[in-house]
């Protein structure tokens, strides 16, 4: 045998040992890994018992089963959910921390000073889990029969009609920005810290008109005046009540939605993984009907999708921020 052909044999077993070698490496050696390969939190940056908290408790289970590690539910409300959402972004981007994030993230920097990250820049979208509408109502006292009639009531009696939110920068508080800017109503904000005081007080006819959750006001529809959604498509759970661009005011809109985020930079095969999952158990018959009896539609989606709405939105709040003379607080 010549030289060359000796050390081509030679480089040969070399080459051949290394993969081996190689083969028999463990698997934490992989720099990549498995996922998921132990628990994953979901932060609900709201209180037990809220919309953002029941959407994700629904969920949470399903994705247990399909991807074969215990999801569980963190509730870290406060500061208009700012507690939660902070502890997310500045969590580890391993795949391990997520956040149910509300369409409110969107225009929360255009009431909240103290709010300094950009939702498109500082998270990593997965999914949309969810589309729900608002409904404004009215006491049955109001001598009005739908939305127009209202318009006209309180234009004719400017800055003597009261509305109650329930904190600057969540989608009730939008829906009434929008809807007295775009009415031309001069109208009196009365904050509450929950829907349950405002409920409560829109029942004893302390305040004129307030937007509440769908299921709420089908709940309370014998109690209080259904006027119109705040959607462009009319909710599933009231079909007679129409929206508000056809009652009233065309063009209006203000949706309510919830999605799945990480911090930013997870893995793209990890939100791969989790948006497939998430599909999958919003597909399931019992998860739709859960979320129909809630007044909501489940709404799987791409990344892409979530990253194109919330930069919609961003763009749009911003636009009804400057109309309304909104500035941070």
């Amino acid at each position: 045998m010549n030289l060359f052909s000796r050390k081509a044999v030679q480089c040969f077993a070399a080459g051949l040992l290394f993969l081996t070698f190689a083969s028999r490496l463990p698997a934490a050696q992989d720099p990549i890994g498995k996922w998921p390969e132990k628990l994953v939190r979901v932060v609900v940056a709201a209180a037990p018992g809220s919309g953002d908290d029941f959407a994700t408790r629904l969920i949470a289970p399903k994705l247990s089963e399909l991807l074969h590690q215990q999801f569980i539910v963190e509730n870290r409300p406060g500061a208009g959910g700012m507690i939660g959402q902070t502890q997310v972004l500045k969590s580890v981007a391993d795949g391990y921390t997520w956040l149910l994030a509300g369409g409110s993230m969107a225009g929360a920097r255009y009431v909240n000073a103290a709010v300094t990250y950009d939702v498109l820049r500082d998270f990593t979208p997965v999914s949309l889990v969810e589309t729900s509408q608002f409904v404004m109502v009215v006491h049955p006292s109001v001598p009005v029969r739908n939305a127009k009639e209202y318009v006209a009531l309180a234009r004719s009696q400017p800055g003597k009609m009261t509305f109650g939110t329930i904190g600057a920068g969540q989608i009730p508080y939008w829906s009434a920005i929008l809807f007295n800017n775009m009415a031309g109503i001069k109208a009196v904000e009365v904050a509450y810290k929950g829907n349950g005081e405002a409920v409560t007080d829109m029942m004893a006819g302390r305040i004129d008109y307030y937007f509440m959750p769908s299921v709420a006001a089908v709940a309370l529809k014998m109690k209080l005046r259904p006027l119109a959604v705040t959607s462009m498509t009319r909710s599933a759970a009231l079909p007679e009540v129409p929206t508000m661009s056809e009652a009233a005011l065309p063009g209006y809109d203000m949706p309510a939605w919830r999605s799945i985020m990480g911090p930013a930079g997870v893995r793209r095969d990890i939100v791969a993984s989790l948006n497939a999952a998430i599909g999958r158990t919003l597909e399931m018959p019992e998860v739709r009907e859960k979320m129909l009896g809630a007044g909501s539609e489940a709404a799987p989606s791409s990344p892409e999708e979530v990253s194109k709405r919330y930069a919609d939105w961003m763009e749009r709040f911003g636009k009804i921020a400057r109309q309304a003379g909104i500035k941070p607080q």
